[in-house]
């Protein structure tokens, strides 16, 4: 797994079922999440959790494209939280995963950043270039 940049996982016969994507840049890793996220997306989750681990880069999570996300994805997101010595950093969640983030209070484990185009460094301003697959 060292020494690569980026793991992506999508759809298999579910449109409806999420996708995860890393990618690093400089000394920042980027979880991407999108679709319906759940406990049945483990499988691909948790070896991209261990590899986030290891790294221990800070960590934004951009869930913008999320339509649907249980506790269980935000258990592992809690738990790489605890491992890292960096905050890990959620970009302009939607209600509904701000809602998780609360109600399980893991909030008070990660930082909500809330997209503005006009700050740099943290959201778009760097773009993330991919070189290969985790695996």
């Amino acid at each position: 797994m060292a020494g690569t940049n980026e793991v992506e996982t999508g759809p298999v016969g579910d449109e409806r079922r999420g996708s995860v994507t890393v990618r690093f840049a400089g000394r920042r890793a980027r979880l991407h999440l999108a679709g319906e996220v759940d406990s049945s997306m483990n499988p691909e989750l948790a070896p991209v959790a261990v590899e986030l681990a290891q790294r221990g880069l800070p960590v934004d999570v951009d869930t913008r494209a999320v339509t649907f996300m249980d506790s269980t994805v935000i258990a592992l997101v809690a738990h790489l939280a605890n491992q890292l010595s960096a905050r890990v950093s959620f970009i302009d969640p939607p209600e509904h995963v701000r809602f998780l983030l609360e109600i399980t209070q893991v909030e008070d484990l990660v930082e909500i950043i809330e997209a503005v185009d006009d700050e740099p460094g943290r959201v778009d301003d760097e773009p993330l270039e991919p070189s290969g697959a985790l695996s």
